[in-house]
């Protein structure tokens, strides 16, 4: 399967929600896909060549969105308003930069004690702002990664096979520091998360796997704090999330476009500026339908009760969710 993945606002403060969007589409509907929304958008409005979410209306996204549902494609968000709370955040970063070299000892390698504390040194001094964009991009590719797993398992278990991560690169002529932190970073902390919450699969006939163990599957020695070590079965995170990501310019690829429309859309319906029902079920028919959070929100302090009125609007959105389960099943 391929995933786009593009931003909605700045992770600032007094910026409201940011959010991040992924848009995942099965790899044999990639290209049937792109040409019918080539042919239904070639006269929509464009800025710099490029579809924009400020420049569409309703009706735009709802032509969008059922192309993109036609070929079984997913979207999910992962948003927060952390940036409103920087005493919080930087609490957040100083503990996970703490986190990354609390358990090396004398007895490991010097030469990945070096590499340990050159990421911790570089998670220590990213902006703020860097820093709340990186958390929810983690908390996004793990998402995806385990849930599209589901779906598709049931559906097109041959897509468990090669995920790849197409992202929206914020400078193309250079190597942004995002970039690095996606390719060297997400994945130990990936699989740090692991320990403490599991990748989640189902073991049922009705879900297929064989593609992704075969792709995935490993067997290591885990280390632990206490300095034993035991062998485990498990998943290659690396292969799975960062080894198979490029960063692409949006003006280049138009599902990266598709994903900022999505993105912009729905950053706008959760700040109550667009959020007639209408746009809100829209939204929500790429998205899978749960009971909690069908739209992820984070926070990286004491974030406190979602407000009444954005999880109504959560609701709605969920309410023309897919299921996770085949129909046959639920």
């Amino acid at each position: 399967m391929r995933i786009f993945i593009d931003e909605a606002g700045r992770f600032i403060s007094g910026d409201g929600i940011s959010l991040a969007s992924a848009l995942t589409i099965p790899h044999r509907s990639v290209g049937p896909c792109r040409r019918e929304l080539l042919r239904f958008s070639h006269d929509w409005p464009r800025r710099d060549g490029e579809l924009k979410s400020a420049e569409l209306d309703a009706k735009h996204l709802s032509t969008l969105v059922d192309v993109l549902h036609r070929h079984d494609a997913l979207l999910h968000v992962v948003a927060t308003d952390a940036a409103k709370d920087q005493a919080s955040v930087a609490r957040h970063q100083a503990e996970q930069a703490l986190g990354i070299t609390k358990y090396l000892t004398n007895q490991h390698h010097q030469s990945l004690i070096d590499s340990v504390w050159e990421l911790r040194r570089s998670l220590e001094k990213m902006p703020a702002q860097l820093y709340i964009q990186c958390v929810v991009m983690l908390q996004l590719a793990w998402i995806v990664a385990e849930e599209a797993s589901m779906y598709f398992a049931q559906r097109r278990p041959r897509e468990l096979a090669q995920f790849e991560w197409v992202i929206d690169a914020k400078d193309p002529s250079r190597i942004t520091s995002q970039e690095n932190w996606w390719r060297d970073v997400i994945g130990p902390m990936g699989e740090a998360m692991s320990r403490r919450k599991p990748f989640a699969f189902v073991d049922d006939e009705g879900f297929n796997y064989k593609y992704f163990d075969r792709a995935f599957s490993m067997e290591k020695d885990m280390w632990s704090p206490d300095g034993s070590r035991k062998s485990v079965d498990g998943f290659n995170i690396k292969k799975l999330i960062t080894d198979n990501v490029s960063f692409v310019d949006s003006r280049s690829e138009l599902f990266i476009q598709a994903t900022d429309i999505l993105a912009g859309f729905m950053r706008r319906a959760l700040k109550g500026q667009n959020a007639e029902p209408a746009v809100l079920k829209t939204l929500g028919r790429l998205m899978i339908r749960k009971k909690k959070q069908t739209v992820r929100l984070i926070a990286l302090g004491n974030g406190g009760d979602v407000e009444e009125a954005l999880g109504a609007r959560i609701k709605v959105i969920a309410s023309s969710g897919r299921g996770l389960l085949k129909p046959e099943r639920t």
